[in-house]
C-alpha cells in the first residue's frame, strides 16, 4: 500500500490529513519528537503537538511526555482493533 493510499484509508476512518500523516510517520519512525515528526510528515511542528494530543485521545499513540515530548504509535493491529467510533470526532 502506498503512503497516499494509507493516508486516504486513515482519512476514511475519520482522521484529518495531519492526523493521518503524523500517525503514519510515527509508525514509520517507531517514535519521534515533534521536530522529527514535522520534518518527516510535512506537518508544521506547531501542529504536531495538537495533532498528537488528538491521536492520543483517540488511543492510537501513547507514551510518557518527557521534555521534549517523544510520541509513540500503538501497533497497527492494536489501532485496527479499535472501534471505528474512536476515530470519529465527537
Amino acid at each position: 500500500m502506498s503512503e497516499r493510499d494509507a493516508e486516504t484509508a486513515l482519512k476514511r476512518l475519520g482522521l484529518s490529513t495531519y492526523e493521518a500523516r503524523v500517525f503514519m510517520t510515527l509508525v514509520h519512525l517507531g517514535s519521534g519528537t515533534a521536530r522529527e515528526v514535522a520534518a518527516e510528515a510535512d506537518v508544521p511542528r506547531s501542529q504536531v503537538y495538537a495533532t498528537a494530543d488528538d491521536l492520543e485521545e483517540r488511543g492510537v499513540i501513547s507514551g510518557p511526555r518527557p521534555t521534549p515530548p517523544v510520541f509513540h504509535p500503538v501497533s497497527v493491529s492494536e489501532a485496527e482493533a479499535r472501534p471505528p467510533r474512536r476515530f470519529v470526532r465527537s
